[in-house]
């Protein structure tokens, strides 16, 4: 049962705008993949979790404890536990020394159980803040099935690629019957304590006149070379209606820029490829709704 829904957050929805329009650097290139890859390995958590039915999720979760931000990626409520799951899609063979995690590669990383433990102790903060009696669980997960970890103690709260059957089989002979109303009305309580996405200062600097203008093919991230009706991508043969391609690039400005208001000339701009600023009225006409009139005329 999701009480709350996985969503891409909004610094990796910036950097995939981000990527095609700038020269990323080798550092922020080597960061977009982590949290590409970070969101894929919660994306497979989700389908490996989707029989456990019976468990209230909570997916992608930010809170605020006594000036603590902190993040989950997801929280599984059932039979008077709440389950932390910290998900890791790491690949390769990694070793701890000294209580130091190392990346196949001999890097330092930080310690993910470190993170689990912090998160813990800031949730078991919030129930009590709450009022509220109920067990809590940490597990470290790990999905990629080429993961590996050297070094390791047996007694610590991790999940290995291989273990991940018998896992569930143990969460679902666990969860029993349906949720009870108690337990829908701490999720509930636990949603409405939700904060906005944490600040986040990994996203490259970035202006608008700095940036590509142009519409990204969404199949291959490419640049369409020529507009029709209907949009062909020279890289890959994606194909995609003018009208979609236009409103994609609206959310883009959006998203990007939401100091900016959307005007005629500013989506032809950064569309690039639209030869006729009439069909980008037409589009923001049918889809939007116009304020004001002449040059100080925008959308809403």
């Amino acid at each position: 049962m999701i009480m709350k829904e996985r969503e891409v957050s909004k610094e990796l929805q910036i950097l995939r705008v981000l990527r095609p329009r700038m020269n990323f650097s080798e550092s922020e290139e080597s960061y977009y993949q982590y949290k590409e890859k970070g969101y894929e390995g919660e994306v497979t958590f989700d389908k490996w979790a989707e029989p456990l039915k019976n468990m209230i999720f909570l997916n992608d979760t930010n809170f605020n404890v006594n000036n603590n931000h902190f993040q989950t990626d997801s929280l599984g409520i059932s039979s008077g536990t709440l389950h932390i799951f910290e998900v890791k899609n790491f690949e390769g063979d990694y070793t701890i020394k000294e209580d130091k995690w190392y990346s196949p590669k001999g890097n330092g990383i930080k310690n993910p159980l470190l993170q689990l433990e912090k998160t813990e102790t800031l949730i078991n903060q919030l129930v009590k803040n709450m009022g509220w009696r109920i067990n809590v669980e940490p597990h470290l997960v790990f999905v990629h099935p080429e993961f590996h970890l050297y070094d390791v103690s047996s007694d610590l709260p991790i999940v290995y690629p291989t273990q991940l059957d018998r896992f569930r089989e143990k969460m679902l002979q666990r969860c029993g019957s349906n949720p009870t109303r108690s337990e829908i009305q701490f999720a509930e309580k636990l949603l409405a304590l939700l904060i906005e996405e944490l600040p986040y200062t990994s996203v490259p600097e970035y202006k608008y006149g700095g940036l590509r203008k142009g519409i990204v093919c969404p199949f291959c991230g490419g640049f369409y070379s020529s507009v029709q009706t209907t949009l062909v991508c020279g890289n890959c043969g994606g194909r995609e209606k003018c009208t979609e391609a236009v409103l994609r690039c609206v959310k883009e400005i959006k998203l990007l820029f939401p100091q900016l208001k959307v005007t005629s000339n500013l989506i032809y701009d950064w569309c690039g490829v639209i030869r006729d600023i009439k069909t980008i009225r037409r589009i923001l006409k049918r889809n939007f709704k116009l304020v004001g009139h002449g040059k100080s005329s925008y959308y809403i």
